[in-house]
Formats: structure tokens, sequence, C-alpha cells
């Protein structure tokens, strides 16, 4: 990673508190089930980049980053939540390397264990050593971050039923779905730290541009990634109909004729478990690549990954408002980072 290397190792030193925060939110106790099943993603790691943005934008705003503890750790309890319900959604088998919440205890008790994730998320914010107004504030930012989340997730389900989604929509499935989330970090660490509201709604949207780039270069990276560094096969997204900005331009702009041969692979082993093994298959790998040459015939991969570095390089204008800070340029750098590593 180069020059990221000591960003994350400054992640992984500030992050260490909100993980004891979290598991003393869901300890070992009584059902055994449930709490193991809650406490499964915690342990299993994570990068923590969202908690790490809740502090951070305090501090940016010259706050305290000891009072974001809490908020952080119940940034962390929602996306975890909605780690434990997407695999459900999507029966995915392994998570960070190991098997998911439900492959483990059921997709029962795996709904319950979510559920658990997300209450715990609000029990944390009543815990914040903020004033009552701003925990009020903080409590309105969560609930309209849980909300878009689900909107989201609710449109991407809707959009596998059909052929074609245009850019447009696919921007609003994924404001949803991945924007909130860093919009809510960087606006909640934004309202510890400051009653400026030009502060808090700079870090809102650098969080927002910030998390559509980061799923946005996930799309470019399925197509374009080594393998390895990936860790899945390239090409994945097409073999399972996933809709992304990228194939939306394509559909915008592609002729009648490259659209019908794009369709003769895109979305072919949906709801496949064994898609990920075919890739190994010579057949299937010259199918992908047929397909991944079409969507650069019409520059839909450049087109995206363009649109997620300006986005970037939006988000962090938008700083700027901020006085220079290291947590400033840390968020700067966690966001380039974003829409320049190869995993």
């Amino acid at each position: 990673m180069g020059k990221y290397d000591d960003l994350f190792t400054r992640i992984r030193k500030r992050t260490g508190r909100v993980d004891e925060v979290i598991l003393g939110l869901i300890p070992d106790k009584e059902p055994r089930e449930l709490y193991g099943a809650a406490r499964h993603y915690p342990l299993a790691g994570g990068k923590r980049v969202r908690p790490f943005v809740v502090l951070r934008a305090t501090e940016a705003v010259g706050g305290d980053p000891e009072k974001a503890l809490h908020p952080a750790a119940a940034v962390e309890l929602i996306h975890n939540y909605s780690l434990v319900h997407d695999d459900i959604m999507d029966m995915d088998e392994l998570r960070r390397g190991r098997p998911t919440v439900h492959k483990l205890w059921g997709v029962n008790m795996a709904i319950l264990a979510g559920d658990l994730l997300f209450s715990k998320a609000f029990e944390a914010i009543t815990k914040a050593e903020v004033s009552p107004e701003k925990k009020a504030r903080i409590l309105g930012v969560l609930v309209r971050t849980s909300n878009m989340l689900c909107e989201g997730q609710a449109l991407d389900i809707e959009f596998e039923t059909r052929d074609e989604v245009t850019v447009e929509e696919y921007l609003r499935m994924i404001s949803g779905k991945t924007g909130a989330l860093f919009q809510g970090s960087a606006e909640i660490g934004a309202i510890i730290g400051t009653d400026n509201e030009d502060h808090i709604r700079a870090l809102s949207k650098w969080g927002m541009n910030v998390g559509i780039a980061f799923q946005i270069w996930d799309d470019v990276l399925d197509l374009i990634a080594d393998e390895e560094k990936l860790g899945k096969p390239v090409g994945s997204d097409i073999r399972k109909g996933k809709k992304t900005l990228i194939v939306s331009h394509f559909f915008q702009n592609a002729s009648d004729e490259d659209k019908a041969e794009f369709m003769k692979v895109f979305g072919k082993y949906a709801g496949d478990p064994t898609s990920d093994a075919l890739i190994h298959d010579e057949k299937v790998k010259e199918e992908v690549a047929k397909a991944i040459e079409l969507l650069k015939k019409y520059g839909s991969i450049d087109y995206a990954a363009r649109y997620a570095k300006n986005l970037v390089e939006e988000a962090n204008e938008a700083l700027k408002v901020l006085p220079e800070s290291e947590a400033r340029k840390d968020l700067e750098l966690l966001a380039e980072f974003l829409v320049e590593r190869e995993f």
C-alpha cells in the first residue's frame, strides 16, 4: 500500500477503543447462540473505516475523539447488522474468509443477531458523552442512515429482475446502499465536534461522495483487478448479472447488436452457487472476457473509474472549509486510497 501504510496503522490504533466498546455492548452472555452470532463479524475484524471516519471527523472540526467512541461503535454495529442481513439475502457462505452467520447459526438466529446489532447501535448512542441536544441530532442521523440503507438494498433487489437500469437509478440505489453510512459517519463525527453548520455540511458531503466512489471503484476492480489481490474471480459481477454504473453506461450507449451479445453472458449464472467455481472453465473465461471487451469498447469501465475519482476530488475539495489538521489530512488520504486500491 506504500503511502497508505501509516494511515492504516493509525486506523488500527485509533479504532481499538471502539472495538472495546462494541464487545462491551454485545458481551459473551446468555442466550449464547444469539450473542455468539452477533459477535461473529465484529470479532472477525474488518478495516473499521467507518468508525475511523467518525473519530477523525470529530477531530477535524476541533472536537474530542473520546466523546465519539460510542457513536463510532454505533456506526460499526449498523454496518455489521447490514452485512448479516445482506449475506442472508444473497445466501453467501463466506465473509472475511469465515463462514457467514447464517451458515453457522441458521437463518432464524442470524436474523435475530442482525436485529440485535441494530438495536445495540441505538443503545450505543444513548451512552454517548454529548449534550442531550447533540444526542438527539445524532440519533436523527442514524435513523436517516438506516432508512437509506434499507431503501438502497430494496432497489438493488428490484434491479435484479430488470434487464436495464439507468445511470441515475443506479446512483440513487448506491447513495443508499453505500453512500449513506459513510455520510452518516462523517456527519455524526462533525456534530459531536462542532456547532458550525458549514463544517457539518462539508463533512456530510464528503461522506456521501466517498461512499458512492467506494462502491463504484469496487465495481471497476471486479473487471480490471488482479484475481489474487482481489480475492475473487474477475468478472463475477457480469456472471451474476449485477447492475453497476459500468453496465448502466454500456446499456445507454451500446448498439442493439452489442447489447444482445453482452446479454448472452450477463446474469447467465445468477443464483448459481457454483458460479465462482465455473470461472476456471475455459469456456466461461472466454465468455466473460468477451463481455469485458464490449464494456471497454464503449468506454464504460473508464467512465466509472473517472466518475469515482471525480467524486473523491469533490469530496476533498469540500473539506477545504475546515482548518488544516492531521485529522483532515487523514480523511483526504482515506478518500484517495478508496479509488486507488487494488483490492
